[in-house]
């Protein structure tokens, strides 16, 4: 419930910010090509099992340090690329502050996103792989109107690690 009105405040507060504004809005970043992002995981075996299988990525890139302390994958195919980082002596967020935390309540990257073309499938296949859903967004909350263009429908999961994984529903291009 936590994760749902941080998620409603966010973007509450970027459709006040964008009608508030009277200057002119720099140009956005264009994306192009894939989705790539890093993590630094404990166990690298299973994390390459849970990427390569929920994306269906390849290895294209595998190297390790002479004395093995790090080891670094890089899985992808033609829409995402997931590098995945394995550090001998690196902590979790939880061993650090010698408890449990939820990634959201530390500064710093509080969880990764891509976007899919069905959401639905991508549900269906997440729960039957055993992902941890932490919420689903599915239908336009109330309190947002429909002229809002930046709501999408998403779902909200954890990784094999704890990670905070969102996946958004892509807009089909106009």
């Amino acid at each position: 419930m936590r994760h749902k009105r941080i998620l409603l405040l966010a973007l509450a507060i970027g459709s006040r910010l964008q009608a508030q504004t009277g200057s002119p809005a720099p140009l956005p970043v264009q994306v192009s090509g894939p989705h790539f992002v890093a993590l630094s995981v404990a166990n690298l075996a299973e994390s390459v099992r849970w990427y390569r299988d929920l994306f269906a990525l390849g290895v294209l890139f595998e190297a390790a340090s002479p004395d093995s302390a790090t080891h670094v994958i890089l899985l992808g195919n033609a829409a995402v690329r997931v590098e995945l980082v394995y550090h001998r002596d690196a902590q979790s967020l939880a061993q650090l502050a010698g408890k449990p935390m939820a990634p959201d309540m530390v500064y710093g990257p509080a969880k990764i996103g891509f976007y899919v073309r069905d959401l639905d499938a991508t549900l269906t296949s997440l729960r039957a792989r055993g992902a941890k859903i932490e919420g689903t967004w599915l239908t336009r909350p109330g309190n947002i109107p429909p002229t809002d263009t930046l709501w999408q429908r998403n779902v909200l999961v954890r990784d094999n690690a704890g990670t905070y994984v969102q996946f958004f529903e892509s807009k089909p291009a106009r």
